[in-house]
């Protein structure tokens, strides 16, 4: 469903369209952190910024398929560690290793856990800009499989994952879903976005482009994304190509939804960042752990969806994509050298 009305208040979808031809990202200044890391250190899983120039990376552990630790590093603009926060599965192997992280205004954390060995919803912890655990909160039902977390100023929470599916035909959960929850775990509102119910439908028959089969999995949420923007709202991405972009407000309401095209045909996304006004999608074919292969970003307008410009990766850079400043436009990845260094490299068309 495509639209091209409404900039204010009402849903829109806003298609966009390459203008010529990518541009080339080149690394310009690169960084050693000032962590240690350990021997199994091997790559990165996550990374971030916030509006202070704190960068986050959660790294990965080589040796297992789910490790028992996968350590969050909290860094200051000029590469020093500030905060080292371990994983809850460390102490407690009830609950999956992968916790979806924001980082919030005041430095702390918010992480959410989820029970490996029961139904039960997840719960989400707080911690302060120290590492010091503040409060843990179970969410109120349904059970769901947390993959995007971002935590509003007010305290509020907005959590999207998948909903548990109870049917003996299901091989894996399927069905989207997003809520807004208050600081206490209470489910304030579900949302609903009529792109989502054809995203089920899809991968309940088994579409290849989000399922492994029929009623297994849905690889447009497991493989989205979320970021709070400084508009102070939260952007919500599904892996869809085009990529499909829900703007939500702190109350919950669906301003408008983009619709951001690759520079190529057929690429899917793979991460986003916002900042200056702009949303950055990296669009790949294939992506590992830590690196993309034919990776291509697309700078649009956050307000419009339209389409800036397109760059390339150069091969050179690797890494998650971290961050991005739209002046000076720079591109911020993190990734662990052969060396067992965490590096930060920043990049642009210059």
């Amino acid at each position: 469903m495509r639209s091209a009305i409404a900039l204010f208040g009402l849903l829109s979808t806003i298609s966009s369209f390459s203008q010529g031809q990518s541009e080339t990202l080149h690394k310009v200044e690169g960084q050693v952190m000032s962590a240690r890391l350990g021997p199994d250190d091997w790559g990165v899983q996550d990374a971030g910024c916030d509006s202070k120039g704190n960068v986050f990376a959660t790294l990965r552990k080589s040796e297992e398929d789910e490790p028992a630790d996968r350590p969050l590093l909290i860094f200051d603009k000029a590469g020093l560690l500030k905060a080292r926060f371990s994983s809850s599965s460390k102490d407690d192997p009830g609950v999956f290793p992968v916790e979806p992280t924001a980082l919030l205004s005041d430095g702390g954390v918010a992480r959410l856990t989820l029970p490996r060995w029961s139904c039960d919803p997840p719960s989400l912890s707080i911690f302060s800009a120290e590492g010091k655990l503040k409060s843990r909160v179970k969410l109120d039902p349904p059970a769901i499989i947390p993959y995007q977390l971002a935590v509003f100023p007010s305290g509020d929470s907005l959590i999207s994952g998948l909903e548990r599916s109870h049917s003996r035909r299901s091989l894996g959960a399927y069905k989207s879903f997003t809520g807004i929850y208050d600081k206490n775990g209470h489910l304030q509102k579900r949302l609903s976005p009529p792109e989502d119910a054809e995203i089920d439908a899809d991968a309940e028959r088994g579409d290849s482009r989000y399922a492994h089969g029929p009623m297994f999995g849905n690889m447009a949420v497991s493989f989205g994304q979320g970021r709070l923007a400084d508009d102070g709202n939260v952007y919500l991405m599904r892996r869809t190509s085009p990529a499909t972009v829900y703007v939500i407000s702190p109350s919950g309401d669906v301003l408008r939804t983009l619709s951001i095209e690759p520079a190529d045909r057929g690429q899917m996304p793979f991460d986003m960042q916002i900042g200056g006004g702009r949303i950055v999608v990296e669009f790949s074919l294939s992506c590992s752990a830590d690196h993309c292969e034919g990776a291509n970003f697309a700078v649009a307008d956050a307000l419009t969806g339209q389409k800036l410009s397109d760059y390339a990766d150069d091969k050179s850079l690797g890494g998650v994509f971290g961050c991005y400043s739209a002046k000076p436009e720079r591109f911020t990845f993190l990734t662990v050298g052969d060396d067992n260094k965490l590096r930060m490299i920043q990049a642009s068309v210059k």
